[in-house]
């Protein structure tokens, strides 16, 4: 069947817009900042609960508020003589021990928010006042000129890998990643994308050969990834996967976006919390894994945030609700090792809630900075200081 200049351009202009969206990208992306390391960012959708995570298992306090939740002192993962990781987080203990696993205490943002969707805004676009349109890892792909610096690994692009210009791509699965024509419509696609062009065909016809050329060069590559690992089951390991086959392939993103929810533990949380935080564990600690032996862990770091923490106390249905700072962490052979911050203060909240510390762009400053090389300044649109988590 042939297809005219109408069908043409539809094709053409879906084919892009599934990538990249953004006009004048071509000319924009060979000017790619050049860079072997890689952010990976974990997003824990619903407010993991910070106090069940990391423990101050020291702190009668605790135990007082959470009568019913706490995680009990004898199954606490020790690691220093006031705080703790949660049981479920056991795979990560290796990496503790071998000084790769940080984390970050009371970080949060001025006047907090406890309601999903904007609080989540906030991290997304890295402005507590929400005056910001586009995401912060968007302004990263703006300021390497490369739509394809960044991808989100999963169906639905979030907030942070929007744009001005253009969204970053998703992957549902990089086993898909590639253009799919109707049937039989292959030959004659590539015979309008042989003939020339003028105007607005003759940038679609340099857009789509480019995106054409991405997509193949992802599946040439992936091809010849062998798992250093054994991956647990479920989709946020197999995510995880795909991010390691990414990385092993060379196809050059600078962050890739991985999600796991739901953390919004308002009732039962011990059953809820525990099966989620044993996934991320198992999920993450195979990831890297696998990295290693792929020769690939000196060049990747992963950081990992909850759009807020919950409660200190525990509410009628053994579960905690909205909350305010929590703890981010990181992991790789690039972090520094250890708990950066204080332990909570139970005695001094805020309205039920853990006071912040340590606002989260100054932890984004750091892997912006030292991790990736770029202007944390003309990303974040400010000066934040960092707890001084990475290496």
């Amino acid at each position: 069947m042939p297809l005219d200049r109408r069908d043409f351009l539809k094709y053409s202009a879906l084919a892009v817009a599934a990538t990249s969206g953004m006009p004048g990208f071509l000319a924009r992306a060979a000017t790619q900042a050049s860079g072997t390391r890689t952010l990976v960012v974990i997003q824990l959708t619903g407010g993991n609960d910070g106090l069940n995570t990391l423990i101050p298992y020291s702190n009668g306090a605790y135990y007082a508020a959470r009568p019913n939740i706490a995680i009990p002192k004898k199954d606490v993962l020790t690691l220093t003589p006031d705080l703790g990781m949660h049981p479920a987080l056991k795979p990560l203990m290796r990496l503790w021990d071998a000084g790769q696993l940080a984390w970050m205490e009371n970080v949060g943002y001025p006047n907090p928010n406890r309601s999903h969707f904007a609080s989540m805004a906030i991290w997304h676009t890295a402005d507590p006042m929400q005056a910001q349109a586009e995401g912060w890892i968007g302004r990263i792909a703006e300021k390497i000129g490369d739509p394809f610096c960044a991808s989100n690994l999963g169906s639905v692009t979030p907030l942070a890998l929007q744009a001005a210009d253009f969204s970053l791509p998703s992957i549902d699965s990089v086993d898909n990643f590639q253009v799919k024509l109707p049937a039989g419509l292959d030959g004659a696609f590539q015979a309008l994308l042989n003939t020339a062009r003028s105007g607005e065909a003759a940038y679609l016809q340099r857009a789509t050969r480019q995106m054409l050329a991405n997509t193949q060069k992802v599946q040439q590559n992936v091809s010849k990834y062998r798992p250093g690992a054994q991956y647990p089951e479920g989709r946020f390991a197999a995510q995880l996967q795909d991010a390691a086959r990414l990385i092993a392939a060379g196809t050059g993103q600078r962050v890739l976006y991985v999600t796991l929810g739901n953390f919004d533990t308002h009732a039962g949380q011990r059953a809820e919390q525990d099966e989620l935080l044993g996934q991320l564990a198992a999920g993450l600690a195979a990831f890297q894994a696998d990295l290693e032996a792929q020769g690939l862990a000196e060049r990747v770091m992963v950081m990992g945030f909850s759009e807020f923490g919950r409660r200190v106390a525990e509410n009628a249905s053994a579960g905690t609700d909205h909350g305010k700072g929590s703890v981010m962490f990181a992991l790789g052979r690039g972090v520094k090792g250890g708990i950066h911050g204080d332990s909570p203060d139970l005695e001094n909240l805020s309205e039920g809630d853990i006071q912040y510390k340590q606002d989260f762009r100054g932890v984004y400053a750091e892997a912006l900075t030292k991790w990736l090389g770029l202007d944390a300044r003309e990303i974040l649109r400010g000066d934040f200081q960092g707890p001084g988590w990475v290496a």
